[in-house]
């Protein structure tokens, strides 16, 4: 049975109360979705001094970039997919272009491609500028269809 736009809407918004407020690692972090389509997210990480791994210049811990782009990949994978299912990082690469200033965040995610198995999605890190990231990633995720779904 084909999905209506309110059911999609509804299904999508729950998504992002769940990636931004019950998730215990996003919730700390202070993850905000900023926008979520299907196979598209914006992501914004609010600067907190404790994500300073380069104390001597001010720069992120690689870790929380990686998190940050991770999480908005992962929410292009569940975008598509349908209650039950269930969605896992399978692999993800990371390539950090030059120092993240102590500033916002932002990750954007695209789909690349659904298969019946594998979600593909590309990964966009910025602060102030879309057209200076500061990451790019590429993320893997499975999906395993929910029984009879």
């Amino acid at each position: 049975m084909k999905e209506t736009e309110a059911e999609k809407n509804k299904r999508l918004q729950l998504i992002k109360e769940t990636f931004q407020n019950v998730m215990p690692a996003n919730k700390m972090l202070g993850m905000i979705i900023e926008e979520l389509e299907e196979g598209y997210v914006k992501i914004h990480l609010p600067f907190q001094k404790k994500f300073v791994g380069d104390f001597q210049k001010g720069f992120y811990h690689g870790g929380f970039i990686a998190s940050v782009a991770d999480t908005a990949g992962g929410l292009v994978a569940y975008s598509l997919a349908r209650e039950g299912d269930q969605v896992n990082t399978v692999d993800m690469r990371i390539d950090y272009l030059h120092g993240a200033l102590e500033q916002d965040l932002y990750g954007e995610a695209r789909l690349v491609k659904a298969g019946n198995r594998i979600i593909l999605t590309d990964i966009k890190l910025f602060q102030k500028h879309h057209d200076q990231p500061v990451a790019v990633a590429r993320c893997a995720y499975s999906i395993k269809r929910k029984e009879g779904g």
